[in-house]
């Protein structure tokens, strides 16, 4: 579990719902321009979840997963070098990079930045390989904000 995901230490930022859901989307716009590929994105669009004390009605995340698929490996795997370089000049602190533990050893990148007030993973899931590939090779994006608490009066579930 990444850091923007447990317990908060102190009071969470307070964040209107529909705020934080459009900052995300706004990160998730510029992971997708670092990348600089042309293909096909799958967004199922950014949800919210509890976090915190386990009171889903008084702190939340954002949550937003999406891929891009219909692009060569090999400029997935330039874009990925590309991701590595580029976002630590975003203001993102690059944790890991390399194999991942599933039993593909998909290449991984996992990153966090406190200005944006977020994290993500993103993964390399290199289907060329298989035997009988059948799903496209894609880049998936795991994309979470901080646990947030909505303003003060107002209950996350009224959103």
């Amino acid at each position: 579990m990444t850091e923007s995901a447990e317990k908060p230490k102190e009071a969470p930022d307070t964040r209107e719902v529909s705020t934080a859901r459009r900052e995300v989307k706004g990160i998730s716009k510029e992971i997708l321009e670092l990348m600089g590929l042309q293909g096909r994105v799958n967004d199922r669009g950014a949800g919210r979840s509890g976090c915190g004390d386990g009171s889903p009605s008084k702190y939340y995340v954002i949550h937003h997963p999406w891929s891009l698929s219909d692009v060569s490996i090999d400029d997935m795997k330039r874009a990925m070098e590309r991701l590595k370089d580029e976002l630590p000049r975003s203001g993102w602190n690059i944790t890991s990079y390399g194999p991942d533990k599933s039993p593909s050893a998909s290449l991984e990148l996992v990153a966090d930045s406190a200005k944006k007030k977020a994290s993500v993973s993103i993964r390399l899931l290199d289907r060329t390989r298989r035997p009988h590939p059948g799903a496209p090779s894609m880049i998936y994006v795991d994309l979470t904000s901080e646990c947030f608490q909505p303003p003060k009066g107002k209950n996350v579930d009224e959103y």
